[in-house]
Parts: C-alpha cells; structure tokens; sequence
C-alpha cells in the first residue's frame, strides 16, 4: 500500500486510491512487478536511482495489464515525500498527442476538417500562409523554421506575425520541422471550433471521459491530498510541476506542453484510446500513420527490431523530462517520468526499459568510483553511517560500500553523489565524483565533524565553491 505519513486524510486517501487501483489492475504495495520482467524492470529503476541519481516514476504495460510500476526518489516539495505512482509531473511536449486527440475529436464532430487552411478558424493569418492547413501544423510540415518562436501572451492578433514571419520556407506539406508554435496555434483552432477554452475542451472531451482526475495544466491547483514532483533544473531555477516555465499558460507554451499528470491517470488514458472512448479506430490510424521524418499526427512512429510499430512522445522543458509510448500490438505502453532535466540517468532508464521489454539486457552505464587512497579507518567509517538532516529537511546519507564511506545530498530535487574521506593532513573531505544528476562540488570541499564523546552527530559541509557551509545534524 502506499506511504500514508500525515495521518487520517493521506490514510482515507490511500484507501481510495489503493480501491482505484485495484479495479485499474494496479493493486499493489508501492510498485508492481509482475512476471520476470516487471521485476527485472522495478529492480533496474531503484538501482538506476541509486546509482546514477535518476528520480522519477515508471510505468509498463503489456497485453493490457501493468507489469511494472514505481516510484523513485523524494517530490522535493516542502514536506517531501516519496516519488509514487500517484506522483504528478509536467510531461512537456508529451502534451502534443493530447492536443492531437483534441483536433481528431473535433474532426469526428464536424466542427473542423484537417486539411482546413488555419485561416478558417485562426483570423488574421497573413497572405503569405494561407496554405497551411490544419494537417500541416499537426504533422510538422508547415514550413514554417523552427526558430520563428518569439511571441507570448493570449493576444492571437500579437502572436501570429512573428509566429507566421516570413511565411513559409518551403511548400507546407513537404518537409518536415518540428515548430513547437504550430502546436500553440493548435490550441486556439481547437478553442475556436468547439468554441471553449482549449484547456476546457481537453478536460471535457480528453481526461474527464477517460477518467484522468489528477491531470491539470500549469498553474492550476493540484489535486487535493496529491503529491507534486519539483523539478530539479540544470539551467534556472527547481520548479513544482505546476509552475509555469514560461510565466503564464500563454501561446508561448498552450498546446505544445503544459500537461501535469501521473502514471495512474496515463494507464487510464491508455486504455480509454485501447478501448475507443477517446476516438475511432479510423481516427486513431489517420493520426499514427508516419509521414515524413516518421511523425505523424502528434506522433512519432518507430518501427523496433522486432518489428512491432510503436508510438511515442518525447517532454523536456525546465525541471522535467517525460516518455510516453504506446504498442497497439502488444497492448502496451511505456511511461517514463522524470523530476530532473538531467536527460543522461533519464535515457538510461528509457533505454533500458525499452530493452529489457524486448528481452535484450538493459544498457550499460559506469557506476561512480571511490578512490581507494582516500578511504577513512574502519572506526571512523563506523562512526560516519547514518542519516543527517540540515534546517531545510535536506538530507545527507552516509552509506558503507565495502571499505568506502559513500555519500549522498539530497538537496529537494537535485543530488550530489561522492564519499567521504581524508586529505592530506587526515581532514575529512566531501569528494564528489562524476555522477549524472548532480550538484558538484570541488574536490577540496572540508567536512567539519560534530562529536559528543566518540559519536559523530553532525557534519558541516564547507564549499570552497561560494565558501558557504551547510550543517547537517544527526537524526
């Protein structure tokens, strides 16, 4: 069952969410791993986490059922707690097949055609881009380069000169580019053919029938008693999953990202296209059928070795990388959500996913090494083991591994990985190594030790970096 710290409200929760999951086929304690490859799959994320410092929640299906399912890591929030199933992420461009759907639907109802020149439904389209279609902006092929992103707000009328500037450098329909303001676009045809705000109309005809209700977009509430992953940015600052990246839900990201969601709510999602609540079998081969460059309609489409077709989703945006694929033939999906933007961990655990579903073994990766020469004696070691915790619930581990005294700072999001061991003149020292997904620090970073009698009970970080210092105190 799931973690139910906080007392009758996280217990009422946990019930109804374990009764929930249950009736999805996902009853479990904290993950599922069912057959050898579901374990192979769990055991490979936790150790992907304790090795490379990946954070993050996974999901697999296969013949309609969920064969692995887990959480890594801590949400960073104020009170953080652990990464779990029910965990929301933002998902990025993962939001692109969602947008699709939403286009497909309206086709469905009438309310637009997808070789509608924009212009139908978009005023203000400049003479030099009434070719583009809807078909187009779905596909990748407007022509419009890539680098024609300038624009913000939810001012069309401000947006679409510099959207559209310059017009189109080759024939829409010709080539591909991915233009992620052909999706923003998208979201406006949407508003105005079903004549609701996009975010309302994906709600409505997307996550309510399929049951998503923990989905939101950036910068709503989240969902009551949910935990919220904060993403751990390499460039700016962390942010929750349900901050804006980009300062507001404007056309600078509408349509092309923007989805905060969870593995629960995805599996949903993934039987509800399965089963044709979302949209026709017709509808559905239309938009995942390749065109140029193998993307489709909100998807790219890969053929595997095996010779299966797959489609799939890539997300990164601050804070946050993201993987959605499903296997229409295997009745399969593979989710992947990552709290970091650190993309090397998160390609690890992809990749080897991906392998290990095929039966191939999963991809390789140097774990970090300890310097022998640096190792303290076996009483000091003894001495260091234990969990330390600063006044900002940031926690420092001190592990054994053989002889070595390893260390890890969670510091709410992002992760230093390095051991603890003496310099020159027996100081103790915080030597990082080259980890993925970490904060680093120099080599010559000094451990202070706190002792009361012949316990240690704190350790005082020193960063020669900023010469800034951070206690940690023994729990």
């Amino acid at each position: 069952m799931f973690p139910i710290a906080g007392g009758s409200k996280r217990l009422i929760l946990a019930f109804a969410l374990l009764c929930q999951l249950a009736s999805s086929g996902l009853a479990y304690e904290g993950h599922t791993a069912v057959g050898e490859t579901g374990l192979a799959i769990v055991d490979f994320v936790r150790q992907a986490h304790d090795d490379l410092g990946f954070q993050g929640a996974v999901l697999v299906g296969r013949r309609g059922e969920v064969i692995a399912a887990v959480g890594v890591g801590q949400t960073g929030e104020k009170k953080s707690q652990p990464i779990a199933v029910d965990t929301v992420f933002e998902i990025a461009s993962c939001t692109k097949p969602f947008t699709a759907i939403a286009v497909m639907k309206l086709a469905e109802e009438g309310k637009l055609s997808l070789d509608d020149p924009i212009s139908k439904h978009l005023p203000g389209v400049p003479e030099h881009s009434q070719a583009i279609t809807v078909r187009h902006l779905l596909q990748q092929t407007s022509g419009i380069p890539r680098n024609n992103s300038r624009g913000a707000g939810t001012d069309l009328a401000a947006v679409l000169p510099t959207f559209l500037e310059g017009g189109p450098k080759s024939p829409p329909g010709t080539r591909h580019e991915y233009w992620n303001q052909g999706y923003s676009l998208l979201s406006e045809v949407i508003a105005q053919a079903s004549g609701k705000p996009y975010t309302r109309y994906l709600r409505d005809a997307i996550l309510k029938p399929a049951g998503m209700g923990s989905s939101r977009f950036t910068g709503q509430r989240a969902p009551r008693g949910a935990t919220v992953a904060v993403g751990a940015a390499t460039r700016g600052a962390d942010r929750s999953a349900l901050d804006h990246p980009y300062g507001a839900y404007g056309f600078q990201y509408r349509g092309m990202g923007g989805l905060v969601t969870n593995l629960i709510d995805l599996w949903k999602w993934d039987r509800a296209l399965a089963a044709g609540k979302l949209l026709s079998e017709e509808s559905y081969r239309q938009m995942t059928t390749p065109g140029d460059a193998g993307y489709a309609l909100g998807w790219r489409v890969r053929t595997l070795e095996s010779g299966a077709t797959v489609h799939e989703h890539t997300g990164s945006v601050r804070g946050f990388l993201a993987s959605i694929r499903r296997d229409p033939a295997d009745d399969g999906c593979l989710f992947v959500l990552a709290s970091s933007d650190s993309s090397a961990p998160f390609n690890v655990v992809k990749t080897s996913c991906e392998n290990l579903l095929a039966g191939k073994p999963p991809a390789r990766y140097e774990k970090p090494k300890a310097d022998a020469e640096l190792d303290p004696d076996a009483d000091l070691l003894e001495s260091l083991i234990g969990e330390y915790t600063d006044s900002q619930g940031r926690v420092l581990t001190v592990k054994r591994d053989g002889p070595h005294a390893r260390a890890l700072i969670n510091w709410h999001g992002p992760i230093t990985y390095g051991y603890l061991g003496l310099s020159e003149g027996d100081n103790l020292r915080f030597a990082t190594t080259p980890a993925w997904n970490a904060s680093a620090f120099a080599e010559t970073d000094a451990i202070q030790v706190e002792r009361d009698g012949e316990r240690i009970t704190g350790l005082t970080l020193v960063i020669s970096q900023n010469n800034k210092s951070v206690r940690f105190e023994r729990q």
